[in-house]
């Protein structure tokens, strides 16, 4: 029974960090995609200002 106990508690630190990497990553993902549009949207703008 301990090592049950054991056994599920190490599967669950192990699948609570992948999962938290994952989602981690895909928001890692999504941000820099939302960043690349404000960087693309800034320099369409850019001329404007300077003018």
């Amino acid at each position: 029974m301990t090592y049950l106990f054991i056994g599920m508690t190490v599967g669950g630190i192990i699948g609570f960090t992948v999962g938290g990497l994952a989602a981690a990553f895909k928001a890692a993902i999504k941000e820099i995609e939302r960043l690349d549009k404000e960087v693309s949207d800034a320099h369409k703008i850019d001329p404007i200002i300077k003018g």
